[in-house]
């Protein structure tokens, strides 16, 4: 199926008022009176206000087709309200909701996620932030809540799919939140595809898209804990190591770890847990299977960390 183009639908959206057929939103528009957005791989999200809470929200249109996008995101909407997890954003999907005047894809009306908007930083930009300002104890504390956050989704069954730097809001009540959810895995979905492999600089190179369960966020936790542990002790090799689409590993360093300069000054690190940890990781490189076995173990070491 084609989807619109990010202009189509940023006409569309500019006239809210007779563009949705349930939803009441104001668009927010930039100086030039354009609809603000933000661009991703599948979906650009609109920032607009509820007319009748004054709530603002996220409205996300496809601009990729999304295998079973319906069954995907009200499997994930039906969890998220069950759960109740203060991980997840609350979403609602609304088929046929945006009606669209497309050349490339044709007239008519598009599906539409809505869920609140988020204010907050994302991960990477506290972590940096943490690092620039050499914030030992903010970064283990930051450890602690991403411990956390990881150990209620490994209980839950459920992951992600796409953990990464970006993919992850601190939101300003200092909760850690998740955003992006094209890819996540829940029960209800067992035997459907991943439909991305994530960023590369944290997913296991052995990762396809026939993963798809609970194991598939295991390397991107353990390579997040592990950074932030590493950081707590010495945040100089953010400045070292960060390309700006990572924290510190980047795929080279998964791809040959053995020469790797990052893996080794870890391995000789006086710290306990970042050795421990560091050898889990090539463990997990050498095995053909993407699951770490004991992964909850390191997250409740994790938890425990006090400096």
């Amino acid at each position: 199926m084609a989807f619109p183009l990010i202009t189509d639908y940023t006409t569309a959206v500019r006239n809210a008022r007779s563009r949705f057929a349930t939803l009441d939103l104001v668009p927010e528009l930039d100086s030039r009176g354009v609809p603000v957005f933000m661009a991703g791989n599948f979906a650009t999200v609109f920032k607009a206000t509820e007319n009748s809470t004054g709530s603002r929200v996220a409205v996300k249109c496809f601009i990729r087709d999304m295998p079973d996008v319906e069954k995907r995101y009200r499997a994930i909407a039906a969890m998220i309200a069950k759960t109740k997890a203060s991980l997840f954003i609350n979403l609602r999907f609304c088929p046929n909701e945006l009606f669209v005047h497309s050349t490339s894809a044709g007239n008519g009306a598009y599906p539409v996620v809505v869920m609140p908007w988020i204010e907050g930083r994302t991960l990477g930009q506290v972590i940096r932030n943490l690092c620039t300002n050499n914030k030992q104890n903010g970064l283990a504390s930051l450890t602690r809540v991403w411990a956390r956050l990881s150990l209620t989704m490994l209980s839950l069954g459920i992951a992600h799919g796409d953990l990464k730097h970006d993919n992850v809001m601190a939101a300003p009540d200092a909760v850690l939140k998740l955003i992006d959810y094209e890819s996540m895995y829940v029960p209800s979905l067992k035997g459907l595809h991943s439909l991305v492999l994530g960023g590369v600089h944290y997913q296991h190179p052995k990762r396809e898209t026939s993963h798809f369960n609970p194991s598939v966020d295991h390397f991107s936790i353990l390579v997040i804990t592990l950074s932030l542990r590493a950081l707590t002790l010495d945040p100089k090799i953010y400045g070292r190591c960060n390309n700006g689409e990572n924290i510190i590993f980047t795929r080279d360093d998964f791809a040959a770890p053995r020469q790797s300069k990052l893996v080794n000054h870890l391995l000789a690190s006086k710290d306990g847990l970042v050795r421990d940890w560091t050898k889990v990781l090539l463990s997990s490189l050498a095995s053909p299977s993407i699951a770490i076995p004991g992964i909850d173990k390191i997250l409740k070491q994790a938890e425990k960390i006090a400096s």
